[in-house]
């Protein structure tokens, strides 16, 4: 038996940007290299310890070029959506959300990562951004759940995942590589609301 077919979105169809009350979120473009640049290199000490190793040439903009053509080419496949954050007040980056992985077939599922400003923290700006972007995957990109994983001390960040319904479903053993050692994380799971 095959499985059944699903009409998924054309990446013509799918919408650029998400508006929020304080945040918009939309693909990044090269024209960002001086901003995320600014933010990056400002927040890297506050960052690395929640991220894979950086590498040296990270903040360069060869280096910015290279992902966004990686990031661009990954959103015409349906493999994944990589969306800048901006504060609406003055259109200023403070940050980043990845729908990554994503499965389709009988899965229908992706996982997220995020990251913001360190300045930022605490005002709710992440969770209003994760909003949209639950939105986003279940009402476009008809996804049917949506996983998470955090280090178990990033209180912050498991914290913003309770308060949007993600439940805890495990703990991994030495899952990720975040900045060149193997961590322990806790996952988290959401799934679509029911239909």
């Amino acid at each position: 038996m095959l499985w059944p077919k699903k009409k998924f979105p054309s990446p013509d169809s799918i919408p650029l940007t998400l508006e929020g009350f304080r945040v918009r979120l939309r693909p990044p473009v090269l024209s960002d290299y001086p901003h995320w640049n600014e933010v990056r290199l400002r927040n890297k000490d506050y960052l690395t310890p929640f991220e894979p190793r950086w590498n040296p040439k990270a903040l360069e903009k060869e280096f910015f070029r290279r992902k966004l053509a990686r990031q661009q080419k990954d959103w015409e496949q349906d493999r994944g959506y990589s969306f800048l954050i901006l504060n609406k007040a003055d259109d200023t980056l403070i940050g980043g959300v990845n729908i990554n992985h994503v499965c389709r077939g009988s899965a229908q599922n992706a996982s997220l990562g995020y990251w913001i400003d360190e300045d930022l923290q605490g005002q709710g700006l992440m969770t209003e951004s994760l909003r949209l972007i639950i939105e986003y995957s279940f009402s476009i990109l008809k996804l049917h759940r949506l996983s998470a994983a955090t280090m178990p001390h990033n209180a912050r960040s498991i914290s913003v995942l309770k308060r949007l319904g993600f439940v805890e479903e495990g703990f991994a053993k030495r899952y990720i590589q975040i900045n060149g050692t193997w961590e322990d994380h806790v996952l988290f799971g959401l799934t679509a609301p029911e239909e």
